[in-house]
């Protein structure tokens, strides 16, 4: 039983140690502190267990000792028993009375054995009866070290699972205030547009002139003509960038993926589909 511990738990510590030693190459590092605390419990309750298998071990030896000292003392028992036995059966005959005196003599002389045989016996008895006690508590106790190697485990696994979402925030978090940036300088130039419209365009239906300077309007007896509306941007190109998609460009141009059709439509002469992006083209951003 011990040694099915042993080989169960071995794989557990191995598995453990090579996790720590693969994380510290492949995945972000945990904090310092909280990794430091781990190595040094996961060392810890490395030398425990290697402890516990070696007592048990020490175990093992002594309760098969006892029990082979119990089984020779169950057979000297035994045999002293029968020789007491088959000296009680003898038949009784007239002999010398220095020969009944010997006859008493052995037969006390193998009672004494025998109860000598039985307290050795009972003490062996008593010893194992220890051994096992003992044995079954390294059996516990080697239970609840692979437990704790268990948790260990899992706190590591769960410290690497923490910083590896730390490292995908940052991204995200860049992303958004690109987005953010691209919306409020759309909106800078929305608003900059109506205030022009406003300014040179009079209301529909409306018989006011087009606002003038106050120069113009001293020196020009007669409304200034409506001016035409400034001639529209030049439209918005984008090269494509490993990873980007339609609904990632709409979502850095306009704030929103929604519009990821548009930017389809405008640039039908390279795409064919949403699907069909080539990191280098130029596409058209309406």
């Amino acid at each position: 039983m011990n040694r099915t511990i042993r080989l169960g738990l071995l794989p557990i510590a191995l598995a453990l140690a090579g996790s720590l030693r693969a994380d510290d190459k492949t995945a972000p590092a945990p904090p310092a502190d909280d990794q430091a605390s781990l190595r040094a419990d996961n060392k810890q309750l490395t030398d425990e267990l290697a402890a516990a298998w070696k007592e048990s071990e020490r175990l093992k030896t002594e309760l098969a000792a006892a029990q082979a000292a119990s089984a020779k003392s169950a057979s000297d028992a035994a045999d002293l028993q029968k020789q007491l036995d088959a000296a009680k059966a003898q038949p009784a005959a007239p002999a010398p009375a220095d020969a009944g005196t010997g006859s008493a003599s052995q037969v006390a002389d193998l009672q004494d054995k025998l109860a000598t045989s039985l307290r050795s016996f009972s003490v062996v008895q008593d010893e194992n009866a220890q051994l096992k006690a003992s044995l079954d508590k390294m059996t516990s106790d080697n239970a609840s070290l692979s437990q704790q190697l268990d948790a260990a485990r899992t706190s590591i696994a769960s410290l690497q699972v923490q910083a590896a979402a730390t490292a995908q925030i940052e991204p995200l978090r860049t992303e958004l205030r690109q987005a953010q940036d691209e919306e409020g300088r759309l909106a800078s130039e929305n608003s900059q547009l109506r205030t022009r419209l406003a300014i040179q365009a009079p209301g529909p239906g409306s018989l006011k002139p087009s606002p003038t300077r106050p120069a113009q309007a001293a020196a020009l007896p007669a409304p200034a003509p409506v001016q035409a509306a400034p001639p529209a941007p030049a439209p918005r190109t984008y090269v494509v960038v490993e990873g980007d998609t339609l609904t990632k460009i709409s979502r850095k141009f306009y704030g929103s993926s929604g519009r990821w059709e548009d930017i389809l439509s405008a640039n039908h002469d390279i795409l064919k589909d949403e699907k069909s992006l080539v990191v280098g083209s130029t596409l058209k951003i309406p």
